[in-house]
């Protein structure tokens, strides 16, 4: 079994998953829209003045998550079905990759593409994603240049959570019982700790500042920062594939 046939099992299921996903976030739309009409839009004023209605739906978060969950239980299944008929871990792995690849850069396309379909109903519900509300000010995106940072950044997020869902998948099928008790409750104790430390020590807060200004200065930044996350979570699911034994789907 090499990577193309392992790239197409998977791509076959991510295909009908998304499908279902995007059928759902349409509808999701469209009943907003209908609710708008039926009870009124949200009013947005400037100096007291209403200036227009509109109300918000972002396409990229609930995007996000549908990867994040895909990460999460694709790669177990794809490892076991690829050692069974004699792909490597590394070919199950990679074929893996490439279809999150594909299925971040597919989710991003339908939300440029739904958006700009959206407009021409000119029905007042605005459509935001993450570039939307992060640097055009909850505006939806006009521009070639606005729509190719939107694409952008939302094929970057898609894949970012993909990555992470994958990581965490592949980290808990390698640990024991005991060893998941460990890490589940290590992980919400860092959490208290990390929000206890930021606000004891002023360092800290100014640096988590800064860190956050240097994200939200330019697209550019907090694409790097999700590539750079991307890579360390994939290195650090492929370091645990070496020795991971492929236990059943009980695991």
């Amino acid at each position: 079994m090499r990577f193309l046939p392992a790239f197409k099992y998977r791509m076959r299921d991510c295909l009908i998953s998304m499908g279902v996903v995007i059928l759902v976030m349409v509808g999701l739309t469209v009943l907003s829209h209908l609710g708008i009409v039926t009870f009124g839009g949200y009013e947005q004023s400037v100096d007291g003045v209403v200036t227009e209605h509109y109300a918000t739906m972002n396409f990229t978060m609930p995007y996000t998550i549908f990867m994040f969950v895909l990460g999460i239980v694709s790669i177990r299944e794809d490892m076991r079905i690829g050692i069974q008929n004699g792909a490597s871990r590394t070919t199950s792995f990679l074929a893996n990759m490439a279809c999150m690849v594909v299925s971040a850069v597919t989710l991003s396309a339908n939300c440029v593409v739904f958006y700009k379909v959206w407009e021409l109903f000119g029905t007042g519900l605005v459509i935001i994603d993450l570039y939307s509300a992060a640097f055009l000010n909850e505006a939806a995106p006009q521009t070639a240049g606005e729509l190719a940072m939107c694409f952008t950044m939302a094929s970057v997020a898609n894949l970012c959570l993909a990555s992470l869902g994958t990581m965490l998948s592949l980290v808990y099928w390698r640990l024991g019982k005991a060893g998941k008790w460990i890490l589940s409750l290590g992980m919400g104790a860092a959490v208290i700790l990390f929000i206890n430390a930021a606000v004891s020590f002023s360092w800290l807060q100014d640096a988590i500042v800064s860190f956050a200004l240097w994200m939200v200065k330019a697209p550019v930044n907090m694409d790097i920062f999700l590539l750079a996350l991307t890579a360390a979570a994939y290195v650090i699911a492929r370091a645990v594939t070496l020795r991971s034994p492929i236990r059943a789907a009980t695991a």
